[in-house]
């Protein structure tokens, strides 16, 4: 007898009651023959008490993607149950039983679950189970040797879990296996053995572990006939790599990255022709010499080569890669001792879109990147490229990162071209000068920061026609800090703006902040500091929602911060603000922060002091002052910092107590101020507190651990 049910929708009945309920009713219905049960996605909550021990006839029992809270170790137990599936529900914990002798399971699945505790040795007893998926649990420790026992076991995945040691000798027991994951754990020592006659595997995941030594031979011999794919980055494995693991005649995907491979790699340790259906191969982040490009046009199924952060030589003639049909991503970057053929090739590489050559002493852009038909992503920045960007960058990609070179102009500025499918550019760190161009209207984002641009700044920039379409899922990006740019900032951001960060820092702006920047509600950075603009606090901003830092450091802002009235959802998300070196006045605007819900400052909560995300590519870091020094903030680190810098202004009068609600303030920076009285006690009370200024002030009281 079976039973199948996909959801429940009776009245009465809730998903955080019904799991204990329904059960019961199932196993009080004198279905005493039932052997199947499948409950999955049922939308099953809490627990599901003991009424299902009653149904000693079950095989197979599937309550996954559920919310079920807890299970009886006595399930595991029944006499006849062979199939267990009880994954994805994310909130169910328990651990595993002692396994007698003579239990019936095959298959046990308790991926994506709150499981934890050891593997018990007894789960050598299971001598019939093919299946054990385990993945994304809690659960720990090293594995016990009489795992190996498992000779029936087909799949068997750990990953993502906190298993540690090195891996038993008693796998080399396993010749049925068909897949293996030990992913994400904190394996040591030597990569497991597999036994000669494991004929039947087809996927090893040992990655991101800190697995050391050689690759076993065992991995690359030919009694590996349908391994199709092999993940062995990101841990310490060196010597060199087998010849013969590229030769595996079902090997589709090989990922040996982020190792300590070392050696020579090229025609002569490989026969002279090699039949493979190899797709995607990395070797990134290793030690490996000479040029592996002499023998990768061998290769005619490979779709993805990254090769980055080695020690490659020698000369790279694109006309190697046209034999490859299929090839869609190159990565050659951080190889500076590679010879890239910049000549004028006119070659096609038929699926290339997208192609890196970072920080490969490159002088020129390489020109038959220009006659490739399907290049949307080229990124050749770390390098010495000279001269101007060619135009006919501006209508065959779609992102092109030339930063960090040494590019002077546009070999024809984009005003020239009636389209572009350019959306992202990024020409940080070059020499550029003079006036800004015109750009694309459809761009997400633009960084020209750190070069010599001077003038005004282009209308365009801001002009409501930017991307007109729904950009809600994109991120409108402008940097433009750190060149020579002067005038006033366009006040032509329009209602349809969708811009996130906009930096100008480090420029020659001068006059009012446009009122218009009011438009701009996804504002999620904006860092005007450095400049000479001239005006009073913008309070004018206070309804964007999503603005996060504000910093408007050594410029001319003046008067008193102060209003007559305070909305309440005011700068609602703001934890990071600088107001240094200034001429503002009156007493420290610190009682107006409570009301402007300088988010998180209040209560400490470790599980939700976490802001939402910077743009992902904006701030490559953020330079705030802290510990009496300006300190690189990268942006993974921003959303977690909450900050006030008002030091160098003309504040007066008393540091009010309230200072001490603002409990989870990390740097707090008030010195060069006019401030009086004494230092409030309540300073105490900042735990999470790394730097606090207060000099240069008329401050009087006593050690704050006194």
């Amino acid at each position: 007898m079976e039973l199948h049910l996909d959801s429940f929708m009776s009245d009465g009945y809730t998903s955080a009651t019904s799991a204990h309920e329904w059960l019961s009713a199932i196993a009080s219905a004198k279905l005493h023959h039932l052997q199947v049960l499948t409950l999955s996605g049922c939308e099953l909550g809490g627990s599901i008490g003991t009424s299902l021990l009653n149904l000693s006839s079950l095989s197979h029992l599937d309550l996954s993607y559920n919310d079920i809270t807890d299970f009886p170790q006595q399930m595991f137990h029944l006499p006849n149950l062979k199939v267990l599936d009880l994954s994805h529900n994310f909130n169910l914990t328990g651990s595993f039983p002692e396994f007698p002798p003579g239990s019936a399971l095959q298959q046990l699945f308790l991926a994506y679950t709150n499981y934890t505790g050891r593997i018990p040795d007894s789960i050598g007893n299971l001598k019939q189970l093919t299946d054990l998926e385990v993945g994304h649990c809690g659960f720990f420790g090293p594995l016990p040797h009489s795992l190996g026992d498992l000779e029936q076991l087909a799949v068997l995945d750990l990953s993502w879990n906190n298993f540690e040691g090195e891996v038993p000798s008693s796998f080399s027991n396993f010749s049925r296996l068909e897949e293996l994951d030990m992913s994400f754990n904190g394996f040591v020592g030597p990569l497991p053995s597999l036994k000669a006659s494991c004929m039947t595997i087809a996927r090893i995941d040992l990655s991101f572990n800190e697995f050391s030594g050689p690759i076993p031979s065992s991995y690359a011999n030919n009694d590996l006939p349908n391994l199709t794919y092999l993940h062995l980055s990101n841990n310490q494995l060196n010597g060199t790599i087998p010849p013969s693991l590229f030769t595996l005649p079902s090997l589709q995907e090989m990922y040996l990255d982020q190792n300590k491979f070392i050696g020579i790699l090229d025609d002569e340790v490989f026969p002279n022709s090699i039949s493979s259906p190899l797709t995607r191969l990395d070797l990134s982040y290793n030690l490996l010499e000479e040029n592996i490009l002499n023998f990768i046009s061998k290769f005619t199924s490979l779709e993805y080569l990254d090769l980055r952060s080695n020690n490659f030589h020698g000369a790279v003639d694109p006309r190697m890669f046209t034999s490859l049909k299929n090839l869609s991503v190159i990565d050659l970057s951080d190889n500076i001792m590679l010879l890239i053929d910049t000549s004028d090739l006119v070659i096609t590489i038929p699926s290339l879109s997208e192609f890196a050559a970072s920080s490969c002493n490159l002088y020129a852009v390489p020109r038959f990147l220009r006659y490739q038909p399907h290049l949307y992503s080229l990124n050749l920045s770390d390098n010495q490229i000279q001269g101007k960007m060619p135009d006919w960058l501006w209508t065959n990609v779609e992102s092109v990162d030339l930063s960090n070179n040494s590019l002077v102009g546009f070999e024809d500025p984009f005003s020239n071209h009636s389209s572009s499918s350019l959306e992202y550019l990024d020409l940080s760190s070059n020499h550029f000068e003079g006036s800004l161009p015109n750009f694309p209207k459809g761009m997400d984002f633009i960084s020209l920061s750190k070069n010599k641009f001077t003038g005004a700044i282009p209308l365009t920039i801001c002009n409501s026609s930017w991307r007109r379409i729904d950009l809600s899922h994109n991120q409108i990006i402008v940097d433009l800090s750190k060149n020579k740019l002067q005038g006033m900032i366009p006040d032509t951001f329009g209602s349809e703006c969708w811009l996130e960060g906009l930096n100008l820092n480090g420029n020659q702006l001068e006059g009012q902040l446009p009122r218009s920047l009011g438009n701009c509600l996804y504002l999620t950075v904006l860092d005007l500091g450095n400049n000479q603009i001239d005006d009073t606090f913008p309070f004018w901003l206070e309804h964007l929602e999503s603005l996060q830092v504000l910093m408007l450091q050594s410029n001319k802002f003046h008067g008193p911060i102060r209003r007559r009235h305070i909305a309440n959802s005011s700068f609602e998300s703001l934890h990071i603000i600088s107001l240094s070196a200034n001429s503002f006045t009156g007493h420290l605007p610190l009682e107006y922060f409570p009301s402007l819900y300088l988010k998180g400052m209040y209560e400490i909560d470790h599980h939700q002091t976490s802001h939402t995300a910077m743009p992902h590519v904006f701030y490559t870091f953020l330079m705030f002052p802290n510990k009496g020094q300006a300190l690189e903030y990268a942006s993974i680190q921003i959303p977690e910092l909450n900050a006030i810098d008002l030091s160098s202004n003309l504040f007066d009068g008393e540091i009010s107590t309230s200072i001490g609600d603002y409990k989870s303030l990390m740097s707090l920076n008030l010195s060069h101020n006019s401030l009086v009285g004494k230092i409030p006690s309540s300073l105490a009370n900042l735990t999470q507190l790394e730097s606090l200024d207060l000099s240069n002030n008329d401050l009087v009281g006593r050690s704050l651990q006194n």
